[in-house]
């Protein structure tokens, strides 16, 4: 009897150990932009037919309000969208055009990437619009690795049927880490797969430093960011993000 309650004791102590997934999660979806960040990076899209790099300049806030500039090459040089809440616009300084973002734009793809207007709206969607469960662990050299499954809340507004990821806790500093993600349809089709890598300590955080998205089923296609430059915790204000500054940040 003792051994048994010992071993039940065991047991339970395990399962109470493990982190909460929803937790899990967000910490990961956090990971790279915290309450607030400003970042440069580079995204380079690669296609059979032509290869391009553009040179960006990020700031986010509460994952509700984003600004994006595009820095070089000259060519695009200037451009910047702009999200508050659910609503996105774009200048355009070579036609001197703002173009307000419909729904029906939403999922078209974000200068030629891999990425849609939708990623950079939803980026709180996978943590609030979905149900997660946890379907593996397994234990690395400094770290866990779990994989987590989300399915969307009924009548949730999401493009995917299912997301698959994958996250680490590190042992060193309890950090959470994004190392996967698998977008599939309704249908349950495969339609793409982003890994993050390249995990280094910027701006005092553990994060990966590298991200590429593969479309299913389209070869000799993908895109990469690389993060150059990151700071957290950047005091930013609401009216940072208004539409006046959406036509100078290029400048």
């Amino acid at each position: 009897m003792a051994l048994a309650a010992a071993l039940l004791f065991a047991a339970v102590s395990a399962r109470a150990a493990d982190p909460d997934v929803q937790d899990l999660v967000n910490r990961a979806n956090k990971a790279l932009r915290g309450d607030s960040s400003h970042c440069k990076l580079s995204m380079t899209i690669e296609t059979p037919d032509w290869k391009r790099t553009l040179e960006l300049e990020d700031w986010n806030k509460a994952r509700t309000h984003a600004l994006i500039v595009i820095r070089a090459p000259a060519k695009e040089r200037g451009e910047t969208t702009l999200r508050r809440l659910s609503e996105m616009w774009l200048w355009m300084p070579k036609v001197e055009r703002v173009i307000k973002i419909p729904p029906t734009m939403m999922h078209t793809a974000w200068q030629g990437s891999d990425f849609t207007y939708e990623d950079i709206v939803k980026a709180d969607s996978i943590v609030k619009d979905y149900t997660h469960s946890l379907l593996s662990k397994k234990k690395e050299a400094d770290r866990t690795v779990y994989r987590i499954q989300a399915i969307p809340k009924p009548d949730a507004p999401v493009v995917w049927g299912k997301v698959i990821t994958e996250v680490g806790l590190y042992d060193a500093d309890g950090a959470v880490v994004p190392l996967l993600e698998e977008d599939y349809s309704e249908r349950g089709e495969l339609i793409r797969t982003i890994r993050l890598s390249d995990v280094k300590v910027m701006a005092g955080r553990r994060v990966p430093t590298r991200l590429e998205c593969d479309p299913a089923g389209k070869k000799n296609q993908k895109t990469v960011l690389v993060y150059h430059e990151l700071q957290f915790d950047v005091p930013l204000k609401d009216d940072f993000f208004n539409y006046q500054r959406l036509q100078k940040a290029g400048g």
